[in-house]
């Protein structure tokens, strides 16, 4: 079964028409048996063809390392999470019903599994027909002590992951954005990587919309995990280094200045700052790729540094406390595309695996920003996380 164990989906396929003979149930206790009289055979069929569908696409006769349109896997990967949470909560209630109910039965329990499951399910449409299209601009305001005198007010933006792979809405989002950018004339535009999804392909049609991103400001991107090609079975190594040429000189050609282990100075008048920029860098199974030391290697000791690195994985392990980086930009996260306010403090479960999975952290005299991004992956929505541009105006002052 290639990559996937018996076992594995033995147990998937047990619990997935467990969940939607519960919801089965659950829908009886509601509306009354004699109404859904054919509702076991309608049900078993959407099941029995969701399973299909993901047998297809991930076991046999293909595989997503094999795939070259991921339209098709993220959107059968929406169908499929909100068949689950449509299920699941219904599931959960039917067997509460049964154990907590007595003999009278009330239909309190089914109704509020009915009610949970509904709202969840609209929330995933919703975030897959409008809230992947949602842009927000967060204006930060940085301080530092060390900014050169003609940086005073020196405005940045950032952008990252982008996630190009021929879905329209893509396009749309990124027409905002040039225009957003175009309003805000910042005096540098930083990428923190991710610009395709795995294949350089992906940016074609997007030749226009990049230029107008990056053609009124200077423009320096890093390289992301997916950038490099890494998530397909390529034929030979040289269609993957063809693949990831083309990716590099796309970027090259529509603007951007790559940053590669290396780094570049920014002058005005006598004052100078320096932006560095590393490959990709994550814990296992991401790649390693960035070579910090070559990076900043020749910028002095006390000079005012920009570190653009794509997993911010990479500033708490190697950077925070441990080297002299004013200022470190990420991206990679996406918040899991996902969130919530609880009390005014913003929330993703992207906090339970993650120190720093979106905007701004400072530990002593280094601080980091983690841009949630403006594409999607995996899944294509966004839920109370709309796709984000950075704006930082650095400002020379004390820090409190």
């Amino acid at each position: 079964m290639r990559s996937f164990q018996l076992l594995f989906l033995l147990v998937f396929i047990l619990i997935f028409f467990l969940i939607a003979t519960g919801t089965i149930q659950n829908l009886k206790q509601i509306f009354g048996k004699r109404n859904f009289k054919f509702l076991p055979l309608f049900y078993g069929l959407v099941s029995f063809l969701i399973l299909a569908g993901f047998v297809v696409l991930y076991i046999y006769p293909y595989q997503p390392r094999e795939a070259s349109y991921y339209p098709v896997y993220f959107f059968f990967n929406a169908l499929l999470f909100t068949f689950f949470v449509f299920n699941l909560p219904q599931s959960v209630a039917f067997i509460l019903h049964l154990i907590f109910s007595g003999k009278k039965r009330s239909p309190v329990l089914p109704y509020a599994g009915f009610i949970v499951a509904v709202g969840l399910s609209a929330g995933m449409l919703y975030g897959t027909m409008a809230g992947s299209g949602q842009l927000k601009m967060e204006q930060i305001d940085l301080y530092f002590a060390n900014l050169p005198k003609n940086f005073d007010n020196y405005k940045i933006v950032q952008i990252s992951d982008t996630h190009l792979g021929r879905v329209k809405k893509t396009g749309r989002l990124l027409e905002k954005v040039a225009t957003k950018i175009d309003k805000i004339d910042p005096d540098i535009l930083l990428f923190t990587g991710d610009m395709v999804n795995n294949f350089a392909n992906e940016l074609e049609g997007f030749d226009t919309i990049l230029q107008e991103v990056t053609e009124n400001q200077t423009s320096y991107a890093i390289l992301g995990n997916h950038d490099y090609g890494n998530y397909s079975n390529w034929d030979t190594d040289e269609k993957k280094r063809a693949n990831f040429e083309g990716i590099i000189n796309t970027l090259q050609e529509n603007g951007f200045r790559l940053l590669r282990n290396e780094h570049t100075v920014i002058k005005k008048g006598s004052d100078s700052i320096f932006i560095a920029g590393v490959e990709n860098w994550g814990h296992p199974p991401f790649p390693q790729y960035a070579d910090l030391e070559k990076a900043i290697q020749g910028i002095p000791s006390d000079a005012f540094t920009i570190l653009l690195t794509h997993d911010p994985a990479h500033w708490e392990s190697k950077i925070a406390g441990k080297r002299n980086i004013e200022l470190t930009l990420s991206g990679h996260t996406h918040g899991m595309q996902w969130g919530i306010k609880l009390a005014g403090i913003p929330f993703s479960l992207a906090s339970l695996t993650r120190k720093s999975w979106g905007g701004l952290y400072i530990q002593g005299n280094t601080s980091l920003y983690v841009n949630t991004g403006l594409g999607t992956i995996g899944m294509p929505w966004r839920l109370d996380m709309p796709a984000e541009i950075s704006v930082f105006t650095l400002k020379r002052g004390k820090i409190d």
